[in-house]
């Protein structure tokens, strides 16, 4: 509620990209998260080429559900917080990167299991 009252008293809600330091975070976020899918799938489809035709994940489809569910609160959760928070400078928006970092390589991974099951 606290950041759609903000954009609210700011005028409309693309205004507030013009901020140097919101688009500066956003921007290192995109590259990180598309850096470590990247990574992720990599390591991924090469561990599953290593592996024989008969393997399989064991975990159940609820474990990959709640994977899922966890990974898509990490990442509005993180993307939430920086848009709430848009003057604050990229070294302390970090932790809130690494969260949304986290919540996209374990949608990737959920996701290669997923396509492998």
């Amino acid at each position: 509620m606290k950041l759609y009252k903000k954009l609210q008293e700011n005028g409309r809600f693309f205004e507030s990209f013009k901020n140097k330091n919101l688009r500066k975070t956003l921007f290192v976020t995109l590259v990180l998260c598309m850096v470590i899918i990247v990574m992720v799938w990599c390591i991924q489809t090469y561990g599953q080429s290593k592996t024989g035709a008969g393997c399989s994940y064991l975990d159940p489809p609820i474990i990959d559900i709640l994977a899922f569910i966890a990974a898509i609160f990490l990442i509005i959760e993180g993307f939430w917080r920086i848009l709430e928070h848009p003057n604050v400078s990229l070294s302390r928006q970090a932790s809130r990167i690494v969260r949304i970092m986290l919540g996209c390589a374990i949608t990737t991974i959920h996701v290669l299991q997923v396509m492998h099951k």
